[in-house]
């Protein structure tokens, strides 16, 4: 069973519990529905917090030191269009989608202050100097 499932599972488990276990308390008899309700109720928490964790485990270990945007072009808007993306872990570096022709170059560092497509010669942006 993979492990994303399993997370899934879990928490489709846990949240049936409480439901079930909640609706039993207050809908059956006074000792019925303690008697019946009362273990679902308390077995739909551990399972919900297992989820969980589980849940986020698996993000951390899916995500991808390798990921880089497609390169594609992008939709004319009456302007240059381009798109920035940089990573947070280090090595922080910076992709760079030019809009016109899809060509997609990586810099080391943040976002430069200007930046020229080496593919069209053209501009994509120019920081104003304050």
């Amino acid at each position: 069973m993979a492990s994303g499932s399993m997370g899934w599972n879990l928490l489709i488990a846990g949240w049936s519990c409480t439901l079930l276990g909640t609706t039993l308390v207050f809908t059956l008899p006074e000792p019925m529905g303690l008697l019946v309700g009362s273990p679902l109720l308390i077995a739909g928490f551990p399972l919900l917090m297992i989820a969980f964790s589980v849940g986020r485990s698996d993000m951390a270990r899916s995500a991808d030191p390798n990921w880089a945007p497609s390169a594609e072009t992008l939709p004319d808007a009456g302007r240059v269009m381009f798109r920035v993306d940089t990573t947070l872990d280090t090595p922080i570096r910076t992709s760079i989608l030019c809009g016109a022709c899809g060509n997609l170059e990586w810099v080391n560092g943040g976002k430069p202050g200007r930046f020229t497509c080496p593919s069209c010669s053209r501009e994509l942006w120019k920081q104003e100097e304050e």
